[in-house]
């Protein structure tokens, strides 16, 4: 009958007595089973553990590669925001200024972001480095490039045009050269040399002797002196087809080819050449004829009219 345990000696020292220790074979069993499974426990928690700090730093760079495309997200959609400002900023002034749109229709910008890039989706992009996450950021930054270059386009074109109305508006003879009283309006009127009938090309302003004459719009000055019955004169080219002329000076204080702003003295009030009393004689010129020039004044307040007939000239209906 074979054995049901095992001998084991144990000799602690060459002199000393052995000591006997009867193990049985299900002991033996049980504890080679349980050194088994310690040692495959060990092996699955080694495992696990070299593998959870695996994930955790492959989590650690996701979350920063994500970080960074969350940010180019906002950055993407604060571009847009801020371009659809400036598209509707461009809209307005293009309303204000009356100028007709030269461009088709800016290519929409992509919408839906909130769908496209969702959480699925961003994961799955990102652990793929490629995917619809890159397609849609490179579709979108190729619009938003799109969308800015049309906008310095049109931009562009507002500026041209709007600094060409500034130098338009500036060229218009917008106040009268004095503040005093209207003797004489545009159009037909009695002589006062003659007593016939005749045709005034301008105003006749009075005011006291030197009072200071100021040029109604920016120009050039193209002459400055004297001329027969008009006395000294002084004649300022404007731009834009608009040119003005100024007489019966008692001096001017500009010289040809001097350039002058809308407001600065440019001669004093006098009698010079044929005249009654101190007065400036003022014409305004559109293409080169004489028109009315209370047509541009738009700040008469300095002025009176001698009588209600001379009003109604200087203001045309």
């Amino acid at each position: 009958m074979p054995k049901r345990f095992y001998t084991v000696l144990v000799l602690p020292d060459a002199t000393s007595t052995p000591r006997k220790f009867h193990i049985s074979r299900t002991t033996i069993t049980i504890l080679s089973s349980m050194a088994a499974v310690a040692m495959v426990a060990m092996t699955f928690f080694v495992y696990q553990y070299v593998n959870l700090n695996v994930r955790l730093l492959e989590l650690r760079q996701l979350r920063h590669e994500a970080g960074g495309r969350t940010q180019l997200v906002e950055k993407v959609g604060q571009f847009e925001g801020d371009l659809t400002r400036l598209r509707d900023l461009d809209r307005r002034l293009r309303v204000l200024v009356g100028l007709d749109k030269a461009e088709s229709q800016p290519p929409a910008l992509a919408q839906g972001g909130a769908d496209t890039v969702s959480r699925n989706v961003l994961l799955d992009a990102l652990k793929q480095r490629t995917g619809r996450f890159v397609e849609w950021a490179t579709r979108d930054l190729t619009a938003l490039g799109e969308e800015i270059n049309s906008r310095e386009r049109s931009l562009r074109e507002l500026k041209v045009f709007i600094e060409e109305k500034a130098s338009t508006l500036a060229a218009t003879p917008t106040i009268l050269p004095v503040n005093g009283l209207v003797t004489a309006g545009y159009g037909y009127r009695k002589s006062p040399f003659t007593g016939g009938r005749e045709f005034h090309e301008g105003l006749d302003i009075a005011a006291p002797y030197g009072t200071p004459i100021m040029a109604t719009a920016d120009g050039i000055v193209t002459f400055a002196g004297p001329l027969a019955a008009y006395g000294n004169v002084v004649f300022v080219d404007h731009g834009h087809d608009f040119a003005t002329f100024y007489a019966h000076n008692s001096s001017h204080r500009v010289r040809e080819g001097q350039r002058v702003r809308r407001g600065e003295v440019i001669a004093h009030v006098g009698t010079t050449g044929r005249t009654t009393g101190p007065h400036v004689h003022y014409e305004v010129h559109v293409k080169g004829v004489i028109s009315n020039p209370m047509k541009y004044a738009l700040d008469v307040s300095g002025v009176r009219f001698a009588s209600d007939a001379e009003q109604e000239k200087a203001n045309p209906s």
